[in-house]
């Protein structure tokens, strides 16, 4: 008798005499799926240890983890776009009292309490490209 044939052979007495007993627990899913699928009852025992399958990964996520932050990210990137586009519009001008208006709204902006508390939460500082010190 082979070796591989005498392995399978004592693999099949094992499950013979454990499915007597009743349930038979596992760390392998292919195994227990294996196990299953001959009419076995078997747990899957999860190794705390191992790492997450993408799989449980990908459910994880659309579990949806409760946001760390109170500014929701949409509100983040919003403020960031309109932050940017402020700054780049004030770049542009020529000095005068229409850039100086624009940069009393900027200045009033970037003080708004959500916006601050937004980049604050992200630990991300407020860039204005230098125009606001």
């Amino acid at each position: 008798m082979k070796k591989s044939d005498l392995k399978a052979e004592i693999k099949e007495y094992i499950v013979e005499i454990l499915s007597e007993e009743g349930t038979i627990t596992t760390e392998d899913p292919k195994k227990a799926e294996e196990l299953s699928k001959r009419g076995l009852d078997v747990n899957l025992k999860e190794d705390e240890d191992r790492e997450p399958t993408k799989a449980e990964l990908e459910k994880e996520k659309v579990k949806g983890a409760p946001s760390k932050f109170k500014v929701t990210n949409s509100e983040f990137e919003d403020f960031k776009s309109r932050l940017s586009t402020l700054v780049k519009k004030i770049k542009g001008m020529e000095k005068g009292a229409d850039r100086d208006k624009k940069m009393a709204a900027l200045k009033q902006f970037i003080k708004k309490p959500e916006l601050v508390k937004a980049f604050k939460e992200r630990d991300v500082k407020i860039d204005t490209g230098g125009l606001v010190g």
